[in-house]
């Protein structure tokens, strides 16, 4: 990063590798990796071990005993039921993984607009001090004429109040500046207080509008294509519930005081295998309702996709039009301040001659520093419209160079 220079990328990366709302979305992702192991364990035998006391009526017991105990359970078939939570849980993944993205374009969109605002103040307060010091030029030389009695007194007085004008706008164009500042400064820390750059890509009438955009890579679709998997896996698992599990159970005690129970034997051991299979047969009719349920969610789900594909293609197309709009009205503004630059020049003449006004004069500073303000406007409106554009086609990863970076422990991919 050059010294004293923040550039718009490296605020970008600096703003996504700290901001705390990417910290939570990431830990909320290690949390759904974690459920992908919690619904695989689903597999895998079920061991459990303890100990118990107890009494028994039975004169042949001999009172009371202290039984240790160990059961283990093996799933064999369940008709998909662990499957289906697996690809649930994968699926809520997957959506997590997007919603991820999601805030890093959120945080990435942010960032850049802090760093456009700030570098349009910088241009207009330049802007402003360069008409202060127009307009004291245009005072001292009244003042000049004045003294030497060219002109009446009124002219300095006329040029003083345009110069106050003028300082009261630099000291406006100032406060606006420093308030963009401490924005991005929430985003960047310290560095918010260098003096920034845009990227060249923003001024590139190419660049930012090349190569077709994929709206199926969008977070906002990327989530909602997870929502139906998750929902399709739902739809799985309730209509699975309706089968049979089949296990596969064993279990083993050992009176370590008194007689087992099971055996009659004091200090007696006790173990069974067993194939077991267990099925819901009646439930009231909430396994229908979970299943009319889930065929609804997976049905919203898939309209939902639509939904976010017709609201990228909108947007992409909006900003576009603006983007190409202000991009024609830019070339009329550069044309009409060099008009007013050739028209100040002649003014200047003709007052020195005492063929024109003060005011003349005077005004065609203020029409001068109006068409620069104008033009910085127009270019930081263009530069913003086409920032909207990359972020609604999905970009803003690839224009900041954040594709393929380790951003708070994750991988960002293509």
């Amino acid at each position: 990063m050059p010294a004293g220079l923040l550039p718009m990328a490296s605020a970008v990366q600096l703003a996504v590798q700290q901001h705390p709302s990417i910290t939570d979305a990431v830990a909320t992702l290690a949390q759904q990796t974690a459920g992908v192991d919690y619904a695989k364990a689903g597999y895998y035998p079920q061991i459990r071990a303890g100990m118990g006391t107890g009494t028994s009526n039975s004169s042949s017991t001999g009172g009371g005993s202290l039984l240790a105990n160990i059961s283990a359970s093996q799933m064999l078939y369940d008709f998909g039921k662990v499957d289906s939570q697996v690809g649930r849980s994968q699926a809520l993944v997957r959506r997590q993984q997007a919603m991820v993205i999601k805030q890093i374009d959120v945080i990435s969109r942010s960032t850049a607009e802090a760093v456009l605002m700030v570098h349009r103040y910088q241009a207009l307060t330049d802007t402003a001090r360069t008409q202060v010091d127009a307009v004291d030029k245009v005072l001292e030389l009244a003042e000049l004429r004045a003294n030497a009695g060219l002109s009446t007194k009124a002219d300095p007085i006329q040029a003083r109040a345009r110069a106050q004008g003028a300082r009261a706008h630099l000291g406006q164009m100032s406060s606006e500046l420093a308030q963009w500042r401490q924005k991005l400064r929430t985003f960047v820390g310290e560095a918010g207080a260098r003096r920034v750059s845009v990227l060249p890509g923003l001024e590139d009438d190419a660049l930012w509008m090349s190569g077709t955009p994929d709206f199926q890579l969008l977070p906002d679709v990327l989530m909602v294509q997870a929502e139906r998997q998750a929902a399709k896996a739902q739809l799985v698992s309730t209509r699975a519930s309706k089968w049979p599990t089949i296990t596969l159970d064993a279990a083993g005690n050992k009176a370590l005081k008194g007689v087992n129970p099971n055996t009659y034997e004091r200090r007696g051991m006790y173990h069974s295998l067993q194939i077991n299979l267990s099925v819901p047969l009646y439930q009231g009719g909430a396994a229908d309702a979970q299943i009319n349920a889930a065929a609804a969610e997976e049905v919203a789900t898939r309209e939902r996709i639509e939904t976010a594909l017709l609201q990228a293609g909108d947007q992409s197309r909006a900003w576009k039009e603006l983007a190409l709009g202000g991009q024609a009205r830019l070339a009329d503004v550069e044309h009409r301040k060099q008009s007013i630059l050739s028209v100040r020049d002649l003014y200047r003449e003709q007052y020195q001659l005492g063929t024109r006004s003060i005011l003349d004069l005077l005004n065609a500073e203020q029409e001068i520093h109006q068409a620069d303000s104008d033009a910085q406007g127009l270019m930081h409106d263009l530069w913003q419209y086409r920032l909207e554009y990359l972020a609604a086609t999905g970009r803003l990863r690839e224009f900041f160079g954040l594709n393929n970076k380790i951003i708070q422990g994750m991988e960002l991919l293509p």
